[in-house]
């Protein structure tokens, strides 16, 4: 009887120290968990001139070492004509930067990052990249330029900036999905500029333009 009541105390201190050691490592998992990354600076969405260079930016902070990973309308960008630089900043975070060279109509749409640490991930909100195009006609003297500098978003509206041949009436065209595309405005042009806003633009998330000659 004595033999057994040993071989029990024994078994009994087996499965303490075995819940000791449990207890030890799950503690230490979860004091090595942290935290997620946290996006400091969302990425914000411009226009750019066809052709141009569009530059997407967004700042994250982490306690560990973050992976980026740039997405355009929900999956990773084409490595064709862009590059992704990520910069240390002491007090500020990590800096990540997209370059599109050569933008085209093909680059327009929604762009965000996710961003991974060791604990979990974390994706930006969308910044809409805007690519401004013209619509040229049979004649090259008809072309119609949208002026980048003088073209935006307002509080009024999306204001577009238009350059062509004088006396021409200039027709304005709208799409959600650059392939239908609706005329929104004919405008006459005696000098050849054109400002126009298009107030509905507040109430859309984004919208494509494109100009010509009537």
């Amino acid at each position: 009887m004595q033999r057994m009541r040993r071989l029990i105390q024994y078994k009994m201190q087996r499965m303490a120290l075995c819940l000791v050691i449990l207890v030890f490592f799950t503690a230490k998992s979860h004091a090595q968990l942290g935290t997620p990354p946290v996006v400091a600076v969302q990425p914000l969405g411009l226009a750019v001139q066809n052709g141009g260079t569009a530059i997407l930016t967004t700042t994250a902070v982490s306690l560990t070492s973050m992976r980026f990973y740039w997405l355009y309308n929900g999956l990773p960008v084409s490595t064709t004509n862009t590059t992704v630089v990520n910069v240390v900043v002491p007090l500020v975070g990590t800096v990540s930067t997209l370059t599109i060279n050569n933008v085209s109509a093909a680059n327009a749409g929604s762009y965000s990052v996710r961003i991974v640490n060791g604990v979990g991930s974390v994706t930006s909100h969308d910044a809409v990249l805007v690519v401004l195009t013209s619509t040229v006609s049979n004649v090259v003297s008809n072309v119609v330029n949208i002026v980048s500098a003088g073209t935006g978003l307002t509080p009024a509206g999306f204001k577009l900036q238009l350059s062509g041949p004088a006396g021409s009436n200039y027709v304005i065209q709208a799409s959600a999905d650059l392939r239908n595309w609706v005329p929104i405005s004919t405008n006459a042009a005696p000098t050849g500029s054109l400002s126009y806003t298009d107030a509905a633009a507040v109430n859309l998330p984004f919208r494509y333009y494109r100009a010509g000659t009537q």
